[in-house]
């Protein structure tokens, strides 16, 4: 039986330190996007593996999901605590 992950609360989320906490971000987006990242998180929980795509070097170890077709949501998997950090979430066209 698989033991369902924890994902960070969206305002634990800090991209980076020249960035907004996720919870800002997503305050900029109508409620039916924040309704449609939330069932991404979702899904992350349930079986990160599964609904994301591992990355290569450089960035080994991180994974990636895409969300609405512009934005990729970039988060790392403690396997061990059952925990899928958030990294970033970057529009397609940032590096």
């Amino acid at each position: 039986m698989n033991q369902e992950y924890t994902c960070r609360s969206p305002d634990e989320y800090v991209f980076n330190k020249d960035q907004e906490p996720a919870e800002e971000w997503l305050k900029k987006y109508d409620k039916n996007i924040q309704q449609r990242f939330a069932n991404k998180i979702r899904k992350l929980k349930e079986n990160p593996e599964l609904h994301g795509k591992p990355l290569r070097k450089p960035l080994h170890g991180y994974w990636e999901i895409y969300f609405e077709k512009k934005f990729r949501i970039y988060y790392t998997i403690d396997r061990v605590n059952h925990v899928v950090y958030i990294e970033a979430i970057k529009h397609k066209d940032e590096r």
